[in-house]
């Protein structure tokens, strides 16, 4: 049952109640936030988050000066998770300083959570094309000393390394590896500080993560694996198809064409047959009907306007949609993967769309798993039952990689 009104803040909701495992945010929690927002309204939905997510922050600063280091470590990283949640609303351009002031707690409150987490966490910088990506290095408790196989967890159209630890980083570390979290252009500090945008050749920008994970007297050279998820379902075979330095892959939604998925939905926007053909080219008249259809829903609004826009690098529909069609596989690439791969699909996610077809592009070691809406994980990225997609990837690796 739906705890907010509005779908669009139901669903970032949903991504702290889906980590609640991992000690994201409790149901009372989040039901006590929903009770503080106004339906539909952005700015109290901010708000409540924030102003929860300074509780929790104070709460851990009482901990840490008691010396109840367990504690405090869990109250920094609800927060710096609540933090996330309550600025997605304010996406897009021109940017919200409260967003930007938010993020530069959330990224303090992490690190605050990482100086206090029961295992070896390092920070890092990794040199990008004339300016640096943020990261952490975290080594899997009571194991930090030894070389060990290595996840590189990134993230997809809009989390930051914080969500992606909550989603994958502390289930790989339970489960022995090391992680690596990193953030890239279009992502984090790199978009909101810097301005730069996602782009579709993700090599480029893992290329350099592998050089500084590869650096790392403890990673194992020949066991490290590329886990992003969400949009990295895209990112994750691109990156394997030119990064052969991968021991094994995951694409978690697998995704070989994103932008077909919204030329494909061009003909809802009231274009015909003819002006579909011809996309992402778009006349005037097109670009005004589709602006006007996707202005009046709230979730395509977020989506594209506000998200894509921003991320991308777009100024309009037409250049969105110029830019997203770069975001497909073509068979020459597909071909060039070499490394085992694990395409998983959720049942009722969209972006789940053609991931068979991307698993029967691959020629190498494979495999496909789909997560069902009986088990309550057929959602994107599994997120309402993200301890399965976390046992079934990590036996997969546990399988896959060098004994």
């Amino acid at each position: 049952m739906p705890l907010f009104p509005d779908d669009l803040h139901d669903e970032f909701a949903g991504w702290a109640l889906g980590f609640a495992p991992y000690g994201g945010a409790d149901y009372g929690e989040v039901q006590a936030i929903a009770a503080q927002v106004k339906a539909g309204d952005d700015d109290s939905f901010f708000d409540a988050w924030r102003a929860f997510a300074q509780r929790r922050i104070e709460e851990g600063d009482r901990a840490a000066a008691a010396g109840h280091v367990a504690t405090a470590t869990d109250s920094y990283g609800r927060a710096a998770l609540m933090l996330g949640v309550a600025y997605h609303v304010l996406y897009g351009k021109p940017v919200d300083p409260r967003l930007v002031d938010a993020f530069h707690l959330q990224m303090d409150t992490f690190a605050k959570a990482m100086a206090h987490a029961p295992f070896a966490a390092e920070q890092l910088t990794i040199p990008y094309e004339g300016t640096t990506m943020p990261a952490w290095f975290l080594r899997a408790p009571a194991h930090h000393a030894e070389v060990r196989p290595t996840i590189i967890v990134g993230g997809g159209w809009d989390s930051t390394m914080v969500e992606n630890h909550f989603g994958i980083g502390l289930a790989a570390l339970a489960r022995g590896y090391h992680v690596l979290l990193h953030d890239g252009p279009g992502q984090g500090r790199l978009l909101i500080d810097e301005g730069l945008p996602l782009r579709y050749d993700w090599e480029q920008v893992v290329t350099p993560v592998v050089d500084a994970a590869l650096a790392i007297d403890v990673v194992r050279p020949d066991a490290l694996a590329y886990e992003p998820w969400s949009l990295g379902g895209y990112m994750a075979p691109r990156v394997a198809a030119f990064e052969h330095r991968l021991a094994a892959v995951i694409a978690d939604p697998g995704q070989l064409d994103v932008g077909g998925k919204f030329t494909a939905m061009a003909g809802m926007f009231g274009l015909d047959a003819a002006a579909v053909a011809r996309l992402p080219e778009l006349s005037p008249e097109d670009e005004a009907a589709m602006t006007k259809v996707i202005t009046a829903d709230r979730g395509l609004h977020w989506k594209i306007i506000q998200r894509g826009y921003w991320t991308n690098g777009a100024t309009d529909v037409s250049s969105f949609l110029a830019e997203m069609d770069k975001w497909k596989l073509d068979a020459d690439t597909v071909a060039q993967i070499r490394c085992p791969m694990l395409v998983t699909a959720a049942e009722s996610d969209i972006a789940s769309s053609n991931a068979k077809d991307l698993y029967d592009a691959l020629s190498g070691p494979k495999q496909f798993v789909t997560f069902t809406n009986g088990d309550g994980a057929g959602d994107h990225c599994e997120i309402y039952n993200r301890s399965l997609a976390n046992r079934t990837i990590l036996d997969w690796l546990d399988d896959t990689l060098p004994a």
